[in-house]
């Protein structure tokens, strides 16, 4: 018996301890410390550096008769008083038996969802300055009545009639009116200094927006309807009634989010058109003006409605690759470009699956990467002969089986023919022209063609033989890089370098002649022709870079009769046992 109870005690000192290691590791930023209270509060320090302070991350325990909570100051911990500053996000989730909390002088921040849920908290106490508030800290309360802390609007509950922000209040908190879908009118006091992207998020019905006279920071000039930051002309917030006054020059970060505003004139002011500036509204058509020269990511995203673009900047910024400006427009059909643009911006309607129709004007110059991309309902579209260069992809996976070009400059194939013969007067064979292309075994490039831009037969796949006619002058960076097939290729003496990347990959190549012409020769040239085994260079070559002739297969470098110490001079030591006097 005493044999047993000891065991039972040795047992329940083992749980205790370990127990204890939970709650009190050193080495773990976590843990948890019992407030007045008796509740067992959990915690993570910020930092041990003078001030030290930690989160509160929720309780540790069942939670479902908790009815008050008082959050400590400061807790004691490893001999140091941490100060209790931050309130975690979703720490007080969904306790429903709460009606109370005091929030003591130092926290300063609360994150989002901290008390989303709590269906019976009716008051908090505060006695400091809350600075931040995030989304949905407070959704789901029994809350009734605004919160303010010290000058700053933390929380506006979304069941009021009446949406009234008291004078004298200095900070409106990001995400004060979130949800406040049934708002349809605020004024702004004159008192009020900061106001954010987010603070009326989602008010969906907002009709009238006023700021006060006198307010020194915003103001609602000629009757706009919106908040304007006064000293950058920028409107941070509109809706569904709102005009842009001309002067403004930025249209702010998700300004007209999620209102059903359907129409809008952007005044020639205009340079910037932030992220998400118009996501999900009720506009039909929108013209962009000659002034703006960028257009943020998602700007007009999940527009419905928007059946017609007239695009009149005429030097845009490339717009974001991965979160497309015009993205899910479901309506989308026709593209219009104004008769002064230059260029038609990289990425602009990638993936605009509707358009139908684009207009390019007589002024182009640049049509930059992927300006089409992905546009699957996409057929024709009339190159002007203003077009000077065309970048990568873009056209690429369009609805256009017919090859595109006009009088000088080939752009797009993507017929699936064997043998083509690219038409006779053609100057440039474009960026990615033949990109991709599998079924091709024989092109044939017409005297005429001066130019072989960067990636135009970037892997073109199929393609087994390719004369280059001595017209050319020019071939660019990765020309033919991937083109496994290709055998033999004939180079002419109009081409004076050979760039970077010209022939990467191009596996199938046994051997290369370069003409007399031939001066420099680029970074990883010929890498990764692992067939290669020969390449016989001119003594024409004035410069080579370190990798040339990187990544391949070489046996012999062939070179003309005494000039071994001219190419031991150009070359890595590692390829003087293959040149080979001819």
């Amino acid at each position: 018996m005493k044999r047993l109870a000891f065991f039972i005690i040795l047992t329940l000192c083992c749980t205790m301890a370990k127990a204890q290691m939970e709650i009190h590791n050193p080495n773990d930023p976590n843990f948890v410390m019992k407030n007045k209270a008796g509740l067992y509060l959990q915690y993570t320090i910020i930092s041990k550096e003078n001030p030290s302070t930690v989160t509160i991350n929720g309780i540790k325990g069942n939670t479902d008769n908790i009815k008050k909570l008082e959050i400590p100051e400061t807790v004691h911990y490893l001999n140091t008083d941490f100060t209790v500053t931050v309130i975690n996000k979703a720490a007080f989730y969904n306790i429903s038996s709460l009606t109370s909390v005091t929030i003591p002088k130092t926290v300063k921040e609360i994150k989002a969802e901290a008390f989303n849920g709590c269906t019976a908290l009716k008051t908090i106490k505060f006695s400091g300055v809350i600075e931040y508030c995030g989304k949905n800290a407070f959704s789901g309360t029994a809350i009734s009545k605004p919160i303010y802390t010290g000058n700053n609007l933390v929380y506006y509950p979304p069941t009021l009639n009446e949406y009234k922000i008291n004078d004298g209040t200095e900070k409106v908190l990001e995400y004060a009116f979130c949800d406040c879908k049934e708002m349809s009118a605020i004024i702004i006091p004159a008192s009020v200094k900061n106001i954010y992207a987010k603070t009326f998020a989602n008010c969906e019905k907002l009709e009238s927006i006023v700021v006060a006279d006198g307010n020194q920071t915003f103001d609602s000039r000629d009757n706009c309807n919106a908040i304007v930051l006064t000293s950058e002309n920028k409107v941070v917030k509109g809706c569904k009634n709102s005009t842009i006054p001309n002067g403004i020059k930025t249209i702010g970060r998700i300004s007209f989010a999620n209102t059903s505003i359907s129409k809008i004139d952007i005044p020639n002011t205009v340079t910037t058109i932030e992220d998400s500036a118009f996501y999900n509204t009720e506009l039909a058509n929108v013209t962009i003006p000659e002034s703006v020269n960028k257009i943020g990511a998602s700007a007009f995203v999940k527009n419905k409605k928007l059946a017609v673009v007239n695009f009149n900047a005429i030097n845009c910024e490339p717009m974001d690759e991965k979160h497309k400006a015009f993205e899910q427009c479901m309506s989308l059909t026709s593209v219009n470009f104004g008769d002064k643009v230059k260029a038609v911006p990289a990425y602009s309607f990638k993936g605009c699956t509707e358009i139908r129709f684009v207009t390019l004007s007589n002024s182009i110059e640049k049509i930059e990467t992927e300006a089409f991309a992905e546009c699957s309902s996409l057929s024709f579209i009339e190159i002007p002969l203003s077009v000077q260069k065309v970048e990568n992809n873009v056209l690429y996976k369009t609805g256009i089986y017919e090859p595109v070009y006009n009088k000088d400059m080939f752009v797009y194939y993507a017929g699936d023919d064997k043998e083509y013969k690219i038409p006779e007067g053609i100057k440039t064979i474009s960026a990615t022209a033949f990109y991709e292309n599998e079924t091709l075994k024989t092109i044939t490039i017409p005297n005429s063609v001066v130019k072989i831009d960067d990636y135009a037969f970037y892997e073109t796949l199929g393609i087994e033989q390719l004369t280059i006619p001595n017209s050319v002058k020019e071939i660019g960076q990765n020309a033919f890089k991937y083109c496994t097939k290709i055998k033999t290729i004939s180079i002419p003496n109009s081409i004076t370098t050979i760039e970077n990347e010209t022939f990467y990959g191009c596996s199938n190549i046994k051997s290369i002649v370069l003409p007399n012409s031939i001066e420099h020769i680029g970074a990883n040239a010929f890498y990764w022709c692992e067939n290669l085994e020969s390449v016989t260079l001119p003594k024409s070559i004035k410069s080579m870079d370190k990798y040339a002739l990187n990544g391949n297969q070489l046996k012999y470098i062939y070179i003309p009769k005494g000039t071994t110490e001219q190419f031991k001079k150009l070359m890595d030591k590692e390829y003087h046992s293959k040149l080979r006097e001819k």
